[in-house]
């Protein structure tokens, strides 16, 4: 039997032998009183999600290095790509895993935020390390003070490291919630996700990920005031704590329509109503900061221009996207696709993921859709979109294939394990300067 993993009493609401994996049996239903009473480090919510990270890790570090060696040199002045660190051809993984936007980082962890805004000939802003949220640069150029290593050595540990405890937050969140058979799917296919190297690259996606189900866990346990420190680490760490209000708003109408607003319910509906506008002004916290920094006006968004990044609805973009790639026939799919999500989150099996999950499982894509662009960093903005792997979950359980649910995850791992490949060869390593470095 494995570590943690007990088996309860069979009841009338259980699957029968004949129609139950005996693996899935044991799995999926625990008996979380003993489970509770293992050392730590043998409870299966505990070594499960770290021990399937760390085999999607090792993956990635194996793709990572063998691709790097086909990354060609990459000096200073380089056509079509900012490069502020030069590197050789086959830079090995940490230049690899560093790369793109790492430089940014690397920049704000070594120098810090530049006091003056860079201008271009034209007396617009240039690109510069405003753009990019403070928590993970600086956590990780603390990280270098303290134990001297430099940032191509620190950032991917960081982030990996970081990795380790959003997996173990993300199976505890959805395994209280939901249920242990979505907790293992969730953690499985998000860790195996096409672009989950980025889990290991010196990206804000490890940190976000964090953030994100730290602020669920932490309000669906009614810790309030925690929720008000975590939605401020998390507002510094990347830009999608405004999708957090429909969240909260979906935590107060469960606990409203359930009678469940204890004994002051009226100084339940005012602080509840406080954390949503709270966690909406959060949005302009770092804009703000910039521009009291800088001495510039509008400092923020003039500088996501650098990166023809405009902050306006986008929907527009996507409908575009669906017509240039697959014509009418994958915008009609796209609305097709819009309305059966918005079925299933209005049915009975998503009801049951509790208001915190069902909340951003609604806020999240939508955010996604209606504020970000369609630019290559749309795969990786996914990555927070966690609640989608309880569909898989739901779907994998239906009764025609659910006693082969277990090698359908597995098909899962490699088709994701192939996607991850492909997506760190493309994504991550830089083997041409043509004028789409993308496919």
């Amino acid at each position: 039997m494995l570590p943690g993993v007990t088996v309860t009493s069979a009841s009338a609401d259980a699957p029968s032998r004949r129609s139950e994996p005996r693996l899935g049996g044991r799995l999926e239903h625990p008996d979380r009183v003993t489970e509770a009473k293992l050392p730590f480090w043998r409870r299966f919510p505990v070594w499960f999600p770290f021990a399937v990270f760390a085999v999607s890790r090792l993956f990635v570090w194996v793709a990572a290095t063998y691709l790097s060696r086909y990354q060609i040199p990459l000096p200073i002045g380089t056509a079509n790509i900012r490069i502020f660190y030069p590197t050789p051809a086959d830079p090995g993984y940490n230049a690899v895993m560093t790369g793109w936007d790492g430089q940014w980082y690397r920049v704000i962890a070594e120098q810090g935020y530049p006091a003056v805004l860079p201008r271009v000939g034209w007396g617009g802003i240039d690109m510069n390390p405003w753009a990019f949220f403070p928590v993970f640069p600086m956590t990780a150029g603390l990280v270098m003070k303290v134990t001297g290593l430099p940032f191509t050595v620190v950032a991917p540990v960081l982030s990996t490291l970081i990795g380790f405890a959003a997996m173990h937050m993300l199976f505890k969140l959805v395994d209280q919630a939901v249920g242990r058979w979505e907790a293992i799917v969730a953690v499985v296919a998000t860790c195996f996700f096409i672009a989950s190297p980025a889990f290991s690259a010196s990206y804000t996606e490890s940190t976000a990920l964090l953030g994100v189900v730290t602020v669920l866990w932490l309000l669906r346990k009614r810790q309030y005031w925690w929720v008000v420190l975590a939605l401020l680490v998390l507002s510094l760490s990347r830009n999608v704590v405004i999708a957090m209000v429909p969240v909260i708003v979906a935590h107060w109408v469960v606990r409203w329509r359930s009678g469940d607003e204890g004994e002051h319910p009226v100084r339940l509906r005012v602080g509840l109503g406080a954390m949503a506008a709270y966690a909406g002004a959060l949005t302009w916290l770092w804009p703000t900061i910039v521009t009291i920094a800088t001495d510039t006006p509008n400092a923020y968004n003039d500088t996501m221009l650098a990166w023809n990044i405009e902050t306006k609805i986008k929907l527009y973009l996507w409908w575009n996207l669906l017509y240039d790639y697959w014509g009418v026939l994958g915008q009609v799919a796209g609305v097709l696709g819009v309305a059966a999500f918005t079925w299933f989150m209005l049915s009975r099996h998503s009801w049951r993921w509790g208001p915190e999950i069902w909340g951003w499982a609604g806020a999240y894509p939508a955010y996604i859709i209606l504020v970000t662009s369609t630019t290559p960093s749309r795969v990786r903005y996914a990555l927070l979109a966690f609640p989608m792997t309880l569909l898989i979950a739901w779907f994998l359980k239906l009764r025609w294939w659910r006693r082969y649910r277990y090698w359908l995850l597995g098909l899962i791992v490699v088709v994701g394990a192939a996607q991850m490949w492909w997506w760190t060869e493309h994504y991550l390593v830089i083997e041409n300067l043509t004028d789409d470095l993308y496919p």
